[in-house]
């Protein structure tokens, strides 16, 4: 029922009068043509103005989130920057500590002596035995054969000819020991073959000399206690027990006796002094006490040196060392585990400001939908004149049909009527905000209608 009041309302009214009155339709189509134009054309401009705040908003709310996204990415970045640094000292740390580990392995290695650290103290203590064994001969040889009687000077002299198996103990570490125990060949071994040989009957001659020596020196002192026991008989039978009693030997031959004792005495000292082989065992011994001490030191040098290394070195270093590794690994996982969480975080803001709408793009629907609207301006100002225009000649062609049927008379107080009601419907309808055409209405209907209207009630009235 309502769409059919609607279909009997306004443009069918219209339609139904303009009929009756035998108006052109023309005219009132061209109206409603321009006021559907203009109707459709005021609601896409406020669509092109709802899109364009949409635009304006959308460029704000991207601009912020931009800068956000930005300002986030900035701080990604620096921390990746940091963390790169951070990752590549630990890198250049890590290297160097391996390479000093892998180093100090080696040498710990290389150290590793093939003797028993026991061996190297034994080695050591007899050493320093045959040092100080041949410090004393050095002190007999300085204080007595030199005439050094100063026991500073005597001993610092000794001292220095003790040392000399300090001085021999290089070379024969050097050429005999070290190519013994490293190079291990053929010629390594017949030089320590040779050497050992040598020293063997070195040692041999020496303590058979020393032993001849002994012998003599034993033998020289059984016969100086038989002379000692002679001259005390001499004594005892030169002093009588009775003092009242003649001694049976007179004095002058006691003498005699115990002179040629005392001579025989000095003889035998005299050859035990001068004898090749006191001569010999005293240089042999001091030459054996030198090599022997050069020898041991040699060899417990290096003993006791690898195992100070091994044990007081390189050990605790090497630990110590393999524990900053330890840190240094733990350290590099944090920081490239810290640095591939800013890059996860890098990656995503940097997907973020992609997925954002481009402002330039937006910018240009901007103006492209500027554009639009003052297009849609311009139709709308083209279909107000053409809505009004028609309009105006719908009025004129019905009143040029209906002037015929209305007398003067009538035609000056439906005028003034019309004028009347003209002027209380502008006091009553505002303007516009949008400053558009005044549309007077009187019950419903426009002022052409009604003049119609009021024509038409005239007409009916005088017939």
């Amino acid at each position: 029922m309502d769409n059919q009041e609607n279909y009997y309302n306004g443009d069918f009214k219209h339609g139904f009068v303009n009929g009756v009155e035998g108006i052109d339709k023309t005219t009132y189509e061209g109206y409603l043509s321009s006021q559907v134009s203009h109707d459709w054309l005021q609601e896409r401009l406020i669509e092109k103005r709802n899109e364009l705040n949409d635009i304006d908003t959308e460029i704000v709310n991207t601009q912020e989130k931009q800068k956000t996204f930005f300002d986030k990415l900035q701080d990604a970045l620096l921390h990746i920057n940091t963390e790169s640094k951070k990752a590549t000292q630990l890198d250049k740390e890590l290297n160097q500590n391996q390479e000093n580990i892998i180093e100090l392995q080696n040498r710990y290695k290389q150290a590793a002596s093939p003797y028993s650290l026991l061996a190297g103290v034994l080695y050591l203590f007899a050493g320093i035995t045959f040092v100080v064994g041949d410090l004393i001969i050095s002190h007999e040889i300085v204080a007595y054969a030199l005439n050094i009687r100063n026991d500073v000077e005597a001993w610092s002299f000794a001292v220095g000819l003790a040392m000399l198996s300090v001085l021999l103990k290089p070379a024969y570490e050097r050429l005999v020991e070290t190519p013994y125990l490293t190079e291990y060949n053929a010629k390594s071994k017949k030089v320590y073959a040779w050497f050992q040989g040598f020293l063997m009957l070195f040692a041999m001659g020496t303590m058979f000399i020393l032993g001849w020596f002994r012998y003599e020196a034993y033998k020289t002192d059984k016969l100086k206690e038989g002379i000692n026991r002679t001259i005390k008989n001499l004594q005892l039978e030169a002093t009588p027990i009775d003092p009242t009693a003649g001694s049976s030997v007179s004095n002058q031959q006691m003498i005699q006796k115990i002179d040629e004792q005392l001579k025989i005495y000095d003889r035998l000292n005299l050859d035990l002094v001068n004898s090749i082989w006191a001569l010999a065992s005293f240089v042999l011994s001091g030459l054996l006490f030198a090599i022997a001490g050069a020898i041991c030191l040699g060899i417990s040098f290096p003993i006791v040196q690898a195992y100070w290394f091994r044990w007081l070195q390189a050990g605790p270093k090497l630990k110590k060392m393999q524990q900053e590794q330890t840190q240094l690994i733990e350290n590099q996982t944090n920081t490239n585990l810290l640095l591939s969480e800013h890059f996860v975080q890098k990656n995503i803001l940097e997907n973020d400001l992609k997925q954002l709408e481009d402002i330039e793009g937006l910018k240009n629907q901007k103006l492209t939908i500027k554009k639009d609207i003052d297009g849609i301006l311009e139709k709308i100002r083209l279909t107000n004149i053409d809505r009004r225009q028609h309009t105006f000649n719908d009025g004129f062609v019905a009143g040029e049909v209906n002037i015929d049927a209305i007398d003067n008379k009538d035609i000056d107080d439906l005028r003034k009527t019309f004028v009347q009601q003209i002027k209380n419907t502008a006091d009553t309808q505002p303007e516009t905000n949008n400053a558009q055409q005044r549309v007077y209405r009187n019950n419903g209907l426009r002022p052409h209608q009604a003049l119609r209207k009021a024509i038409s009630e005239q007409f009916n009235e005088s017939n």
